[in-house]
Protein backbone atom coordinates (compact mmCIF):
# COMPACT_ATOMS: atom_id res chain seq x y z
CA UNK A 1 0.00 0.00 0.00
CA UNK A 2 3.03 2.32 0.36
CA UNK A 3 2.89 3.39 -3.29
CA UNK A 4 -0.67 4.66 -3.01
CA UNK A 5 -0.19 6.13 0.45
CA UNK A 6 2.80 8.16 -0.77
CA UNK A 7 0.82 9.83 -3.54
CA UNK A 8 0.08 13.52 -3.09
CA UNK A 9 -1.23 14.81 -6.43
CA UNK A 10 -3.19 13.66 -9.45
CA UNK A 11 0.05 13.69 -11.47
CA UNK A 12 1.58 11.26 -8.93
CA UNK A 13 -1.42 8.99 -9.38
CA UNK A 14 -1.19 9.22 -13.18
CA UNK A 15 2.49 8.30 -12.99
CA UNK A 16 1.65 5.21 -10.92
CA UNK A 17 -0.80 4.17 -13.64
CA UNK A 18 1.94 4.51 -16.25
CA UNK A 19 1.18 7.96 -17.69
CA UNK A 20 3.59 10.93 -17.87
CA UNK A 21 1.05 13.23 -16.24
CA UNK A 22 -2.68 13.54 -15.58
CA UNK A 23 -3.59 14.96 -19.04
CA UNK A 24 -4.97 11.65 -20.36
CA UNK A 25 -6.98 11.08 -17.18
CA UNK A 26 -8.39 14.62 -17.35
CA UNK A 27 -9.25 14.11 -21.02
CA UNK A 28 -11.21 10.92 -20.26
CA UNK A 29 -12.93 12.23 -17.13
CA UNK A 30 -13.77 15.79 -18.15
CA UNK A 31 -13.40 16.34 -21.92
CA UNK A 32 -15.04 13.10 -23.07
CA UNK A 33 -16.89 12.17 -19.87
CA UNK A 34 -17.02 8.59 -18.59
CA UNK A 35 -20.82 8.38 -19.01
CA UNK A 36 -20.25 8.63 -22.78
CA UNK A 37 -17.76 5.76 -22.83
CA UNK A 38 -19.99 2.77 -22.09
CA UNK A 39 -22.09 0.42 -24.16
CA UNK A 40 -24.98 -1.28 -22.39
CA UNK A 41 -26.47 -4.70 -23.09
CA UNK A 42 -28.16 -7.50 -21.17
CA UNK A 43 -27.40 -11.18 -20.66
CA UNK A 44 -29.83 -13.80 -19.30
CA UNK A 45 -29.52 -14.88 -15.67
CA UNK A 46 -29.42 -18.59 -14.87
CA UNK A 47 -32.59 -18.37 -12.78
CA UNK A 48 -34.50 -16.12 -15.17
CA UNK A 49 -34.49 -12.38 -15.73
CA UNK A 50 -31.69 -10.34 -17.25
CA UNK A 51 -28.41 -8.94 -15.99
CA UNK A 52 -27.52 -5.47 -17.25
CA UNK A 53 -23.90 -5.11 -18.35
CA UNK A 54 -22.21 -1.73 -18.79
CA UNK A 55 -19.02 -2.39 -20.78
CA UNK A 56 -16.51 0.48 -21.09
CA UNK A 57 -15.17 1.46 -24.49
CA UNK A 58 -11.47 0.94 -25.18
CA UNK A 59 -10.24 4.38 -24.04
CA UNK A 60 -11.81 4.03 -20.61
CA UNK A 61 -11.18 0.28 -20.40
CA UNK A 62 -7.45 0.94 -20.79
CA UNK A 63 -7.53 3.30 -17.82
CA UNK A 64 -9.64 0.95 -15.70
CA UNK A 65 -7.33 -1.99 -16.41
CA UNK A 66 -4.34 0.02 -15.22
CA UNK A 67 -6.25 1.01 -12.08
CA UNK A 68 -7.25 -2.62 -11.45
CA UNK A 69 -3.62 -3.74 -11.82
CA UNK A 70 -2.37 -1.18 -9.30
CA UNK A 71 -5.12 -2.04 -6.80
CA UNK A 72 -4.46 -5.77 -7.16
CA UNK A 73 -0.74 -5.23 -6.48
CA UNK A 74 -1.63 -3.15 -3.43
CA UNK A 75 -3.98 -5.86 -2.21
CA UNK A 76 -1.25 -8.51 -2.43
CA UNK A 77 1.22 -6.19 -0.72
CA UNK A 78 -1.25 -5.68 2.11
CA UNK A 79 -1.64 -9.44 2.58
CA UNK A 80 2.14 -9.91 2.69
CA UNK A 81 2.50 -7.25 5.36
CA UNK A 82 -0.33 -8.66 7.49
CA UNK A 83 0.75 -12.27 7.16
CA UNK A 84 3.00 -13.60 9.92
CA UNK A 85 4.32 -16.39 7.70
CA UNK A 86 6.91 -15.62 5.04
CA UNK A 87 5.18 -17.88 2.51
CA UNK A 88 1.69 -16.42 2.65
CA UNK A 89 -1.53 -17.63 1.07
CA UNK A 90 -4.42 -15.45 -0.06
CA UNK A 91 -7.28 -16.06 2.41
CA UNK A 92 -9.75 -18.53 0.91
CA UNK A 93 -12.84 -16.43 1.62
CA UNK A 94 -13.55 -14.56 -1.61
CA UNK A 95 -13.41 -16.71 -4.75
CA UNK A 96 -14.83 -14.26 -7.30
CA UNK A 97 -12.54 -12.12 -9.45
CA UNK A 98 -9.43 -13.50 -7.71
CA UNK A 99 -6.41 -15.04 -9.39
CA UNK A 100 -6.47 -18.87 -9.28
CA UNK A 101 -9.98 -18.79 -7.80
CA UNK A 102 -13.29 -19.74 -9.41
CA UNK A 103 -16.74 -21.15 -8.73
CA UNK A 104 -14.99 -24.54 -8.61
CA UNK A 105 -12.56 -23.63 -5.81
CA UNK A 106 -15.46 -22.00 -3.98
CA UNK A 107 -17.62 -25.13 -4.25
CA UNK A 108 -14.77 -27.51 -3.32
CA UNK A 109 -14.50 -26.07 0.20
CA UNK A 110 -18.11 -27.08 0.93
CA UNK A 111 -17.93 -30.56 -0.58
CA UNK A 112 -19.34 -33.52 1.37
CA UNK A 113 -20.80 -31.53 4.31
CA UNK A 114 -23.80 -32.33 6.51
CA UNK A 115 -25.37 -28.91 6.16
CA UNK A 116 -25.01 -26.08 3.66
CA UNK A 117 -26.54 -22.65 4.06
CA UNK A 118 -26.79 -20.45 0.94
CA UNK A 119 -27.34 -16.70 1.32
CA UNK A 120 -27.57 -14.15 -1.51
CA UNK A 121 -26.77 -10.45 -1.17
CA UNK A 122 -29.46 -8.32 -2.78
CA UNK A 123 -28.43 -5.84 -5.52
CA UNK A 124 -24.76 -6.41 -4.73
CA UNK A 125 -23.16 -4.21 -7.40
CA UNK A 126 -25.72 -1.43 -6.96
CA UNK A 127 -24.69 -1.13 -3.30
CA UNK A 128 -21.27 0.24 -4.33
CA UNK A 129 -22.13 3.86 -5.10
CA UNK A 130 -19.76 6.73 -5.85
CA UNK A 131 -19.66 7.99 -2.26
CA UNK A 132 -18.96 4.54 -0.88
CA UNK A 133 -16.09 3.92 -3.30
CA UNK A 134 -14.58 7.35 -2.67
CA UNK A 135 -15.04 7.02 1.10
CA UNK A 136 -13.35 3.62 1.16
CA UNK A 137 -10.13 4.90 -0.43
CA UNK A 138 -10.21 7.94 1.85
CA UNK A 139 -10.72 6.10 5.14
CA UNK A 140 -9.54 2.49 4.80
CA UNK A 141 -6.37 1.92 6.84
CA UNK A 142 -4.59 0.28 3.90
CA UNK A 143 -5.17 3.28 1.62
CA UNK A 144 -6.05 6.68 3.13
CA UNK A 145 -5.26 8.50 -0.11
CA UNK A 146 -5.73 12.28 -0.51
CA UNK A 147 -9.26 13.50 -1.32
CA UNK A 148 -8.37 14.45 -4.90
CA UNK A 149 -7.03 10.96 -5.66
CA UNK A 150 -9.95 9.19 -3.94
CA UNK A 151 -12.32 11.26 -6.09
CA UNK A 152 -10.43 10.42 -9.30
CA UNK A 153 -10.45 6.68 -8.48
CA UNK A 154 -14.23 6.80 -7.97
CA UNK A 155 -14.69 8.81 -11.19
CA UNK A 156 -12.69 6.28 -13.21
CA UNK A 157 -14.48 3.29 -11.67
CA UNK A 158 -18.12 4.45 -11.48
CA UNK A 159 -20.81 4.81 -14.13
CA UNK A 160 -23.86 6.91 -13.33
CA UNK A 161 -22.87 6.93 -9.67
CA UNK A 162 -22.30 3.18 -9.23
CA UNK A 163 -19.75 0.46 -9.95
CA UNK A 164 -20.82 -1.08 -13.27
CA UNK A 165 -20.88 -4.79 -14.01
CA UNK A 166 -18.61 -5.12 -17.02
CA UNK A 167 -15.81 -2.74 -16.04
CA UNK A 168 -12.38 -4.35 -15.36
CA UNK A 169 -11.91 -2.19 -12.25
CA UNK A 170 -15.19 -3.19 -10.58
CA UNK A 171 -14.23 -6.71 -9.39
CA UNK A 172 -11.14 -5.73 -7.38
CA UNK A 173 -12.89 -2.71 -5.84
CA UNK A 174 -15.93 -4.75 -4.77
CA UNK A 175 -13.62 -7.33 -3.21
CA UNK A 176 -11.58 -4.69 -1.38
CA UNK A 177 -14.68 -3.08 0.10
CA UNK A 178 -16.27 -6.46 0.88
CA UNK A 179 -13.23 -7.54 2.93
CA UNK A 180 -14.72 -5.71 5.90
CA UNK A 181 -17.86 -7.82 5.60
CA UNK A 182 -15.85 -11.03 5.19
CA UNK A 183 -13.76 -10.47 8.32
CA UNK A 184 -16.88 -9.83 10.39
CA UNK A 185 -18.71 -12.84 8.96
CA UNK A 186 -15.77 -15.21 9.59
CA UNK A 187 -15.93 -14.44 13.33
CA UNK A 188 -19.63 -15.30 13.49
CA UNK A 189 -19.18 -18.42 11.34
CA UNK A 190 -16.44 -19.74 13.64
CA UNK A 191 -18.64 -19.10 16.67
CA UNK A 192 -21.33 -21.37 15.19
CA UNK A 193 -18.79 -23.86 13.72
CA UNK A 194 -19.48 -23.01 10.08
CA UNK A 195 -17.00 -22.67 7.21
CA UNK A 196 -17.63 -19.51 5.17
CA UNK A 197 -16.80 -18.46 1.60
CA UNK A 198 -18.16 -15.82 -0.76
CA UNK A 199 -18.39 -15.63 -4.53
CA UNK A 200 -19.46 -12.03 -5.27
CA UNK A 201 -23.02 -11.89 -3.90
CA UNK A 202 -23.25 -15.64 -3.15
CA UNK A 203 -22.40 -16.43 0.48
CA UNK A 204 -22.01 -20.08 1.51
CA UNK A 205 -21.78 -21.61 4.98
CA UNK A 206 -21.21 -25.31 5.65
CA UNK A 207 -20.61 -27.60 8.61
CA UNK A 208 -20.23 -31.26 9.51
CA UNK A 209 -21.47 -30.61 13.03
CA UNK A 210 -24.96 -31.64 14.04
CA UNK A 211 -27.03 -28.53 14.68
CA UNK A 212 -28.93 -30.37 17.42
CA UNK A 213 -30.84 -33.63 17.86
CA UNK A 214 -33.66 -31.49 19.24
CA UNK A 215 -35.46 -29.89 16.27
CA UNK A 216 -36.67 -26.89 18.28
CA UNK A 217 -33.21 -26.26 19.69
CA UNK A 218 -31.66 -26.61 16.23
CA UNK A 219 -34.18 -24.14 14.79
CA UNK A 220 -33.49 -21.63 17.57
CA UNK A 221 -29.72 -21.97 17.09
CA UNK A 222 -30.03 -21.43 13.34
CA UNK A 223 -32.31 -18.41 13.85
CA UNK A 224 -29.75 -16.85 16.20
CA UNK A 225 -27.02 -17.46 13.61
CA UNK A 226 -29.12 -15.88 10.84
CA UNK A 227 -29.98 -12.85 13.01
CA UNK A 228 -26.32 -12.22 13.78
CA UNK A 229 -25.45 -12.58 10.10
CA UNK A 230 -28.20 -10.20 9.02
CA UNK A 231 -27.12 -7.62 11.59
CA UNK A 232 -23.50 -7.67 10.41
CA UNK A 233 -24.46 -7.72 6.72
CA UNK A 234 -26.71 -4.67 7.20
CA UNK A 235 -24.03 -2.91 9.26
CA UNK A 236 -21.58 -3.50 6.40
CA UNK A 237 -23.88 -1.80 3.88
CA UNK A 238 -25.51 -4.84 2.26
CA UNK A 239 -28.89 -6.58 2.30
CA UNK A 240 -29.93 -10.25 2.30
CA UNK A 241 -32.21 -11.50 -0.46
CA UNK A 242 -34.59 -13.65 1.67
CA UNK A 243 -35.99 -15.45 -1.38
CA UNK A 244 -32.61 -17.08 -2.03
CA UNK A 245 -31.76 -18.17 1.54
CA UNK A 246 -31.63 -21.97 1.64
CA UNK A 247 -30.52 -24.61 4.16
CA UNK A 248 -29.89 -28.12 2.79
CA UNK A 249 -28.70 -31.34 4.42
CA UNK A 250 -26.70 -34.14 2.83
CA UNK A 251 -29.86 -36.11 2.09
CA UNK A 252 -30.86 -33.34 -0.34
CA UNK A 253 -29.07 -32.02 -3.39
CA UNK A 254 -26.58 -29.46 -2.12
CA UNK A 255 -25.47 -26.68 -4.44
CA UNK A 256 -22.77 -24.04 -4.22
CA UNK A 257 -22.45 -21.42 -6.98
CA UNK A 258 -24.43 -23.65 -9.33
CA UNK A 259 -22.38 -26.81 -8.72
CA UNK A 260 -23.45 -29.95 -6.87
CA UNK A 261 -21.22 -30.69 -3.84
CA UNK A 262 -22.79 -33.68 -2.06
CA UNK A 263 -19.78 -35.95 -2.67
CA UNK A 264 -17.53 -34.36 -5.25
CA UNK A 265 -17.88 -31.10 -7.16
CA UNK A 266 -20.11 -31.81 -10.13
CA UNK A 267 -22.28 -30.32 -12.83
CA UNK A 268 -26.03 -30.53 -12.31
CA UNK A 269 -27.77 -33.37 -14.15
CA UNK A 270 -30.05 -30.89 -15.89
CA UNK A 271 -27.02 -29.10 -17.33
CA UNK A 272 -25.57 -32.35 -18.68
CA UNK A 273 -28.95 -33.47 -20.02
CA UNK A 274 -29.59 -30.14 -21.75
CA UNK A 275 -26.10 -30.10 -23.26
CA UNK A 276 -26.61 -33.59 -24.69
CA UNK A 277 -30.01 -32.53 -26.07
CA UNK A 278 -28.45 -29.48 -27.73
CA UNK A 279 -25.77 -31.66 -29.31
CA UNK A 280 -28.35 -34.13 -30.63
CA UNK A 281 -30.49 -31.25 -31.96
CA UNK A 282 -27.46 -29.78 -33.73
CA UNK A 283 -26.62 -33.16 -35.27
CA UNK A 284 -30.22 -33.74 -36.37
CA UNK A 285 -31.37 -30.26 -37.45
CA UNK A 286 -28.06 -28.37 -37.73
CA UNK A 287 -29.32 -25.87 -35.16
CA UNK A 288 -30.27 -25.75 -31.47
CA UNK A 289 -31.62 -23.32 -28.86
CA UNK A 290 -30.35 -21.93 -25.55
CA UNK A 291 -32.86 -20.08 -23.37
CA UNK A 292 -35.31 -19.86 -26.26
CA UNK A 293 -32.80 -18.31 -28.66
CA UNK A 294 -30.77 -19.94 -31.42
CA UNK A 295 -27.49 -21.16 -29.98
CA UNK A 296 -24.00 -20.82 -31.43
CA UNK A 297 -21.13 -23.27 -31.71
CA UNK A 298 -19.15 -21.06 -29.32
CA UNK A 299 -21.86 -21.48 -26.67
CA UNK A 300 -22.01 -25.25 -27.08
CA UNK A 301 -18.22 -25.53 -27.06
CA UNK A 302 -18.20 -23.43 -23.90
CA UNK A 303 -20.60 -25.81 -22.18
CA UNK A 304 -18.43 -28.82 -23.05
CA UNK A 305 -15.31 -26.95 -21.91
CA UNK A 306 -16.97 -26.21 -18.57
CA UNK A 307 -17.98 -29.87 -18.07
CA UNK A 308 -14.42 -30.95 -18.96
CA UNK A 309 -12.96 -28.37 -16.56
CA UNK A 310 -14.97 -29.83 -13.65
CA UNK A 311 -13.90 -33.37 -14.59
CA UNK A 312 -10.23 -32.40 -14.83
CA UNK A 313 -10.40 -30.61 -11.46
CA UNK A 314 -11.76 -33.75 -9.77
CA UNK A 315 -9.10 -35.90 -11.45
CA UNK A 316 -6.43 -33.50 -10.19
CA UNK A 317 -7.74 -33.75 -6.61
CA UNK A 318 -7.82 -37.55 -6.87
CA UNK A 319 -4.23 -37.52 -8.13
CA UNK A 320 -3.14 -35.38 -5.15
CA UNK A 321 -4.86 -37.78 -2.72
CA UNK A 322 -3.21 -40.82 -4.31
CA UNK A 323 0.20 -39.15 -4.13
CA UNK A 324 -0.18 -38.76 -0.37
CA UNK A 325 -1.06 -42.42 0.17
Amino acid sequence: MNKLKQLETKDDFASLLGFKNSKYINYILYSVGTDNLYKTFSIPKKNGGERIIHAPKEKLKRLQRKLAGVLWDCYLESLKIKSKNKSFKIPAISHAFEKNKSIITNAQIHRNKKYILNIDLKDYFDSFNFGRVRGFFLKDADFKVPEEIATVIAQIACYKGKLPQGAPSSPIITNLISRILDYRIVKIAKKYRFTYTRYADDMTFSTNCELSSNKLQATNELEKFLKELEKVITLSGFKINPQKTRLSNNMQRQEVTGLVVNKKVGVKREYLKNTRAMTFKLYKDEKFEIDGKQGTMEQLTGRFAFILQISQYNNYLLYKINCKI
